[in-house]
This record gives C-alpha cells, structure tokens and sequence, in this order.
C-alpha cells in the first residue's frame, strides 16, 4: 500500500502499527481529532507526504526528523506549542551542508571539477573534522 487516506474519521489516536506498512508514500490523518503522533511512524522510510491538518496536536516527535524523504507536511489547524527553547532557535541545515553530509555518508566518489568550489571546501573541512560523528 503506497496511499492510506483516513481524513475526517473522527480518529483519536494514530495506532503505531502503521509503522509496519513500509511502502506507504503518502498519509492523509487530517481533519480528526489526533493529540500525539507516535514516534513509530519515523520507521515510514518511504513517507513523501504527511497530512496532520486540523488535528488537536500540542507538538511532534523528535523522531519525525528522521523522515528524510518527507517532501511534504501538512499540520495547519493544529494548536502546536514549541516544547523546547532551543527549538526557536533550530537552524535547519543548508543546501550545502545537506549536499556535504549525503556525498560523504553514502561515500559517493567526486572529482574536484564536478563539485561547486564551496562544496569541494566543506568536504575538505569535514574531512579533517575529528569528531567521530562527523561521518
């Protein structure tokens, strides 16, 4: 299954088996009465679409950054409060730094002439960086 539309249904709660239906590219829960998204759900590797509009959520999972290939979320109409501060502050990585970090984590091989010059810079600072996470 690749689509599940269950928009005004009157849902309370998303059940975490739906974490299990791997294909799934596109989820329409909108227009319910959902209060929690359950971290399950970022096992949904294959999810493109997310439509959470007019639900009764208060906040999202962490986990929900995990959805990489998420292209779209819908969470209008949802009385969403910032939990943390540092959320205000989040800085969503640049173009640059998404293009670096995917280059260098699936060990895709480069020449020096197919690269932008400033690409080619962060590749070569994140090669030297000492830190264990940085791939």
């Amino acid at each position: 299954m690749e689509f599940l539309y269950l928009g005004g249904n009157f849902i309370s709660y998303i059940p975490s088996e739906l974490a299990n239906l791997s294909y799934l590219s596109c989820l329409v829960l909108c227009d319910n009465r959902i209060q929690s998204v359950p971290p399950q759900l970022a096992q949904l590797h294959s999810l493109r679409s997310l439509s959470l509009h007019n639900n009764l959520l208060t906040y999202l999972p962490r986990e929900i950054l995990s959805l990489v290939r998420l292209q779209e979320l819908s969470l209008r109409g949802n009385p969403l409060v910032v939990r943390f501060v540092r959320d205000l502050t989040y800085m969503p990585p640049s173009l640059l730094e998404l293009a670096g970090r995917t280059i260098k984590s699936r060990g895709i091989p480069y020449s020096p002439w197919e690269l932008p010059e400033n690409l080619l810079r962060y590749l070569d600072l994140a090669s030297k960086c000492p830190n264990p996470k940085c791939g």
